[in-house]
């Protein structure tokens, strides 16, 4: 179930995709707000204070980055939740929104269960009064334990591995090496960083990923935090 009276602003500036929105929204308990453009979702955001954004990136005048970008300017709404939608899935696209302050993504035609999922994920981390330690680390950063499990991974990282963020915790980040592309898998690297190519196959992209191990007092390897960049073409 969603938030109780969980109010939800849709910003788009065609007016068949706010209609759909709000008949998919309103039939799972929420309370919608409408806004045809930037300057008018602001103006609604700052008078009604909704506890989430459904905001179309592709907008004339105000785009989608822009208004995110205004966003979170404010304090007040440093950890409201944006989900941007576009018909657009290219990392480029989601490289932009993560830079402006996206919370989430999902793309058009988009799947009702899916954008429902989203929102709802949101809400409960806005409603802890945070938005994630590691979703909101700048850059490609991915956090596991010693055998590989994904506890934590910043947007900038999902948008290069191509993973869904709902998948991350379920990502098992070995899965990323072939069989002879592992040199670390025995053990933690030693205490320099330890420098290694990825490939991600869902964005069939080569990743340059470094590696620092961090142990307890005695030594023992308790997380690896590893760092992604596009391998240099």
């Amino acid at each position: 179930m969603p938030e109780e009276l969980a109010t939800i602003l849709v910003v788009d500036d065609t007016p068949p995709n706010v209609k759909l929105l709000r008949l998919i929204l309103n039939d799972a308990g929420y309370r919608v707000l409408e806004a045809a453009n930037g300057p008018e979702a602001l103006a609604t955001l700052r008078r009604e204070k909704p506890d989430a954004m459904v905001l179309d990136v592709r907008m004339p005048g105000m785009t989608g980055y822009e208004v995110c970008n205004e966003i979170r300017r404010d304090p007040e709404f440093a950890i409201l939740p944006v989900i941007m939608v576009t018909a657009l899935s290219l990392p480029e696209e989601r490289i932009r929104g993560i830079e402006a302050g996206a919370t989430d993504f999902i793309s058009k035609p988009f799947n009702k269960r899916e954008l429902l999922a989203r929102i709802q994920a949101s809400l409960a981390l806005a409603k802890n009064g945070r938005s994630g330690i590691v979703p909101r680390l700048p850059g490609a950063v991915v956090i596991t334990d010693p055998l590989w499990k994904t506890l934590g991974m910043s947007p900038l990282a999902t948008t290069l591995l191509g993973i869904p963020a709902p998948g991350v915790q379920e990502f098992d980040f070995s899965q990323l090496f072939g069989a002879d592309e592992n040199p670390l898998a025995a053990g933690t690297g030693g205490d320099a960083p330890v420098d290694f190519v990825l490939h991600a196959p869902a964005t069939q992209a080569t990743l340059d990923a470094r590696q620092v191990a961090i142990t307890d007092p005695a030594g023992k390897l308790v997380m690896r935090l590893i760092t992604l960049s596009e391998a240099a073409r």
